[in-house]
């Protein structure tokens, strides 16, 4: 029987409490692309003691990972909608990437929303640092660093 009555129970911090592998998989990846996305933005303080160019890289490359792990995380969390807690809420007609009688709502898309998120800020990392590279004198080239005058 389909219940509107919703229950918390179960902690992020207690992976045994959370209804399927699937969803575990899905918060362990989405868990290591906010903490990317976290470390991106603290990045930001290089600024005071690198070059330019290897911190908007260094994000880049960070925000690239970062998509991916998004991407990941909601590729596998449908896998898990076959639990018998969703069951018990969406209806028997639920099995995995079938919701049942119920729908997708905005966390999930707002997750998909942030995948292009991290990737249209690493697509501007790369060519923000690569810019910065073209901006450099010839002497500050990293080619010409090492030999000696």
């Amino acid at each position: 029987a389909l219940t509107g009555e919703l229950i918390c129970k179960g902690s992020p911090l207690h992976f045994g409490t959370i209804p399927s592998s699937a969803f575990k998989t899905a918060m362990f990846f989405v868990g290591i692309s906010t903490f990317l996305i976290i470390g991106s933005i603290l990045c930001f303080s290089l600024f005071f003691f690198c070059n330019a160019a290897t911190v908007y890289k260094v994000c880049a490359w960070m925000q690239l990972a970062a998509a991916t792990g998004l991407m990941i995380g909601c590729l596998i969390y449908p896998d898990g909608w076959d639990s018998t807690e969703v069951k018990r809420m969406c209806g028997d007609k639920t099995d995995k990437y079938t919701l049942g009688a119920c729908t997708v709502r905005w966390a999930y898309i707002l997750c998909i929303i942030g995948i292009l998120d991290a990737l249209i800020l690493s697509f501007l990392g790369f060519v923000l640092g690569n810019r910065q590279d073209n901006l450099l004198p010839s002497d500050f080239k990293v080619e010409n660093k090492g030999k000696g005058s």
